[in-house]
Formats: C-alpha cells, sequence, structure tokens
C-alpha cells in the first residue's frame, strides 16, 4: 500500500506528458466549436436561397420523351437563374436541359459557372477567379473527387463556392473560419486527414488514459485534502 502514494504521482506527471497536450487540444477546440455557430462555419449567410417560384417558358414546355431513357430514375422541372430547366438523374449523376427547348445545358461552362456563383452570392465583394478543377478537393463537399467550378470571391466577406457543372448547385460554401474549424475538428477526432472518424485506436486510447490522468488528479486532491495540505 505505501506504493501506492509513490506511483500515483508518477504515474500522473507521466499520463500528463503523453496526453496532456491532446487534452489541450480537446479543451481549445471544444471552445472554438461553442464560440460560433454551425449556421456562420457552413457559410450560410453568404449564400441567397434558390427562388421557390418557378416561370415556366412562354411557348411552353419541351417534350422530355428524348431526355427519358432506360438508365433515368428521375425527371424533374426547376428553377434555374429565373428559368426553367429539366434535370434528370441516373447512376452518373444529375444533368441538366432547358425546359423550352430541351437543350442540354450540363456541363455547365465558364458562363453558366459565373452567373450561378454570381446569383447565389450574399456577401460584401467580388468574384475575382472562376477555375474548374478537375478533381475537386475534400473541401468541395459531396462533389469531391469529381470536376467542380471553384469560385472565389474576395472584399470584406472572403468566400470560396463549390459549383456542380452538372447540376449547377453549390455543393459547398468555404472560408477562413470553416477552414479553421476543418482544421480543429481533425484534431478534436484525431483523425489528422479525412475528419470522419472519431472511434479510431488513436481516439479510444487517448480517451483512456486522459480518464486514467483525471482519477489520477482526482485521488491527489482528495489525498493533499485528507493530509490538510490542499492550498499548500
Amino acid at each position: 500500500m505505501r506504493l501506492i502514494p509513490r506511483f500515483i504521482p508518477r504515474l500522473h506527471n507521466i499520463l500528463g506528458l503523453l496526453v496532456g497536450g491532446q487534452v489541450l487540444l480537446w479543451i481549445v477546440s471544444g471552445l472554438f466549436f461553442t464560440v460560433f455557430p454551425i449556421e456562420q462555419i457552413r457559410g450560410e449567410h453568404l449564400r441567397t436561397e434558390a427562388p421557390a417560384t418557378l416561370t415556366l417558358p412562354a411557348g411552353g414546355l419541351a417534350p422530355i420523351d428524348g431526355l427519358v431513357g432506360a438508365d433515368v430514375a428521375t425527371v424533374r422541372l426547376k428553377p434555374f437563374l429565373g428559368s426553367a430547366v429539366y434535370e434528370t438523374e441516373t447512376a452518373a449523376g444529375k444533368a441538366l436541359f432547358d425546359a423550352a427547348t430541351g437543350v442540354p445545358l450540363s456541363p455547365l461552362d465558364e458562363g453558366w459557372a459565373r452567373s450561378v456563383a454570381e446569383a447565389s452570392w450574399a456577401g460584401d465583394g467580388a468574384l475575382t477567379s472562376l477555375t474548374l478543377i478537375d478533381a475537386a478537393p475534400r473541401e468541395a463537399g459531396r462533389g469531391q473527387g469529381r470536376a467542380m467550378w471553384r469560385a472565389d470571391f474576395n472584399g470584406h466577406d472572403t468566400a470560396t463556392f463549390w459549383i456542380d457543372p452538372q447540376a449547377g448547385d453549390i455543393t459547398a460554401v468555404r472560408t477562413g473560419l470553416w477552414r479553421t474549424y476543418d482544421l480543429l475538428w481533425g484534431l478534436h477526432i484525431m483523425d489528422w486527414t479525412n475528419r470522419e472518424t472519431f472511434t479510431s485506436w488513436w481516439m479510444k486510447l487517448a480517451a483512456f488514459l486522459s480518464l486514467v490522468l483525471t482519477l489520477a488528479g482526482i485521488w491527489l486532491v482528495v489525498l493533499r485534502v485528507r493530509r490538510g495540505k490542499i492550498l499548500r
């Protein structure tokens, strides 16, 4: 029993060196997550909502017979930049067609992509660059690994819009705040590359050692209280 009072302080010190840095990262990142609303991190205030009303072409809708094939799962009519388009969906992805003529719009060229970016921008700044990325990075959200338009805005507000050239949608809005959040999230869950897995053995081991560190610290506090040395 006499070995325990000697062992616990040493254990506490060793664990403090091993996992103290990670515990500090948990605290700092957790504080960051509580300070900034997730809507602000996602940049929702920097983009406009798509119009709910649908304006039909004056000459009527083009027949969808030529758009529907064996591989087409769905066809729907939706508003797009003030007009109506057909959106088809297959196993390979989505595509847009002019609802008045049936002419395909996908993949969107630079002019269409610029119109989508500027129509969706609600921040204080201007579009400064528009680039087609052949294989979009992870920050493009659901567009990762596919060809995507990257639209960069600069001014009082700075942000990057990732635009799907097939569906004409904004797949992600990324800001410096989001990139800081993303970095801290990876450090928080100890998944430094994909930022997705929080059940890794690294995480489990760090959590277990942190629990032991905490229990050892509580034991030391109780011991000092019993000895009347809590303030010494």
